[in-house]
């Protein structure tokens, strides 16, 4: 564990842990975190462990069953749940569809959507309609800054048997009131399933104050795991409600009797990529002992909003991020300018940002502001903004 009291001291030692810092402004957390040193060692040795010793040796299952308990305490400290009550994933999409999938579907039953949702959870409720006759029914929440919990209560029906949608919107930046929404589905004997690819390391989380039944998390992105690594929270007592889809071996008898592993378990497929689940251990160890939860929430919320105002100072620019409803995701728009064209020139001068683009969500450009940005940092994002705008958009390309 590393103790700097000098908050200059400890961003500059932090930053020094993360080089994709030292190469750019990385503001794309929300597609990809930087990758940490320890992490990549962590995995990279790992790896070569496997080349010159071999992957299968003896009792190498039941010391991946001890590094994914390992995982599964890890995040259920962080997230304020039990370790039986995660399975762990290769993405938040594969969490989304174990739970959507797990459910005993009638035709004519509906699920509770919003208009901002990320293909991740569009897709398969697209596939579940399409396979079960559901009908998904979209509360149009306009950015999520305004009547939230009234569009969704006024979306569900007597047939409404889930409200899928995401903690922390990816195209806005909006954090919608979870415990408003759960509340309110729960009145109505309806399932929360939860997008929390933004959520899950942006903003403080607390699964078990929440009430919500599932979540689905995403390591690779403000965790700042490994790709292919996730967990989905179940709920302990949805177990019997949300049937596993698929299920590993070692768990039925030569008759055909199911024998499921206890908790959330039971949802998980197969062996993970090693190296990359260490890995995510490494990293959500770093993030508790040497980062913090406290002091990285509270300075991703302080930066957004330093980046929202340094934004919507700028002539010609709109912020459609929600200020009152925010982290560290700043949503905004150029007139004139396609967000393709705007994330390409602010590449080239050596800050990453990102577009998004998936109606019927708005079409914007996406600064991820994170712990390790600096105040320097974002006051450049402004100044290169301006002297973009300044200059036209026929000089810049979307190439």
């Amino acid at each position: 564990m590393t103790t700097l009291a000098n908050p200059q001291t400890k961003i500059d030692h932090l930053r020094s842990q993360l080089p994709a810092t030292q190469a750019t402004a990385y503001f794309n957390a929300g597609t990809n975190g930087p990758l940490s040193i320890v992490a990549h060692d962590t995995l990279v040795a790992a790896a070569h462990k496997e080349l010159h010793t071999g992957r299968i040796v003896p009792g190498i299952y039941e010391s991946h069953a001890v590094r994914n308990d390992r995982i599964r305490a890890l995040l259920a400290e962080t997230f304020h749940a039990l370790p039986a009550e995660f399975a762990l994933t290769r993405s938040t999409t594969e969490g989304l569809n174990i739970a959507l999938h797990g459910l005993d579907w009638e035709r004519g039953d509906e699920v509770v959507t919003t208009n901002l949702e990320h293909p991740g959870l569009i897709t398969p409720l697209a596939l579940l309609a399409h396979r079960y006759g559901l009908e998904i029914r979209v509360a149009d929440i306009g950015r999520g800054d305004g009547d939230v919990i009234g569009a969704i209560h006024d979306s569900i029906t007597p047939r409404t048997r889930v409200i899928a949608l995401s903690h922390l919107i990816w195209s806005s930046g909006a954090i919608l009131p979870l415990d408003s929404i759960v509340e309110v589905a729960h009145d109505h004997g309806a399932l929360v399933i939860v997008d929390a690819a933004q959520s899950a390391g942006q903003i403080p989380v607390n699964l078990h104050a929440l009430e919500v039944d599932v979540y689905a998390i995403a390591g690779q992105k403000w965790l700042c795991g490994p790709e292919g690594t996730g967990a989905v929270f179940i709920r302990q007592n949805l177990t019997s409600a949300i049937r596993p889809t698929f299920i590993r071996y070692a768990q039925a008898d030569i008759s055909g009797y199911l024998l499921p592993a206890s908790g959330a378990r039971r949802y998980e497929m197969g062996e993970s990529y090693s190296p990359s689940m260490l890995g995510l251990e490494a990293t959500l160890i770093w993030l508790k002992d040497d980062v913090g939860w406290d002091w990285l929430h509270g300075r991703i919320n302080e930066l957004g909003r330093l980046c929202w105002d340094t934004l919507a100072a700028i002539p010609s620019l709109t912020v459609t991020t929600p200020r009152d409803r925010m982290a560290g995701l700043v949503c905004f728009s150029v007139g004139g300018f396609t967000p393709q064209a705007i994330t390409s020139e602010l590449f080239k001068r050596g800050i990453t940002i990102r577009y998004v683009a998936y109606p019927p969500g708005p079409t914007v450009a996406r600064v991820a502001v994170g712990w390790w940005n600096t105040e320097e940092e974002i006051s450049g994002l402004g100044a290169n903004l301006a002297e973009i705008i300044a200059a036209g958009p026929e000089a810049v390309s979307s190439k």
